[in-house]
């Protein structure tokens, strides 16, 4: 990736964050087409997706952790307008841009795994640190997954990169896994 800042392959990797929020008063990009049909296999809320995060480290499962993400049709297909903040992402690549982000997704899923799977963990609440809306898709950025422990102590944490919902379809989905710890 010799010429490409590694802040901005960063960015474009690991989502939209504080870059995707419209400045006062600016509209939210215009003409990028998310459609109307429903993410493949999102589900129907936050609490929703949270439970299934909290079920697949409960099993180790990464398969069934994987599927709750978007996946490379979505990234580079519909959801790239949404996706992509910066005005280099086309031209650096979508499968370039994808193939970056899936394999940091898979590499934090695989520790989340290895840190908090097979607990008998129980989903609390996912908390975004914040939401921002742009192209029919709604940024749930980097959210905290509450969960209570085997002896019901509530613990914080930090193993998701930002939740898309779908706008039209109010569907949810994992932009990725992402170790914030």
């Amino acid at each position: 990736m010799r010429g490409i800042p590694l802040a901005l392959a960063l960015l474009l990797a690991c989502g939209p964050g504080d870059a995707a929020r419209p400045r006062a008063g600016e509209p939210a990009a215009v003409g990028a087409e998310v459609g109307q049909e429903q993410l493949a296999g999102g589900l129907a809320s936050l609490d929703a997706l949270g439970a299934a995060i909290v079920a697949g480290l409960n099993a180790g499962d990464a398969d069934a952790l994987t599927a709750l993400a978007v996946s490379a049709d979505e990234y580079t297909g519909r959801l790239f307008p949404a996706i992509a903040t910066h005005p280099a992402a086309e031209a650096m690549g979508r499968d370039l841009l994808w193939d970056m982000h899936a394999r940091q997704s898979r590499d934090d899923m695989l520790r989340a795994i290895e840190l908090y799977g097979r607990q008998d963990l129980r989903f609390v609440r996912l908390e975004p640190r914040g939401v921002a809306t742009r192209a029919g898709v709604r940024f749930h950025d980097r959210p905290r997954l509450v969960v209570t422990d085997a002896q019901g102590r509530e613990r914080s944490l930090q193993v998701l990169a930002s939740v898309i919902e779908h706008e039209p379809s109010h569907t949810f989905k994992l932009l990725g896994y992402r170790d914030h710890d």
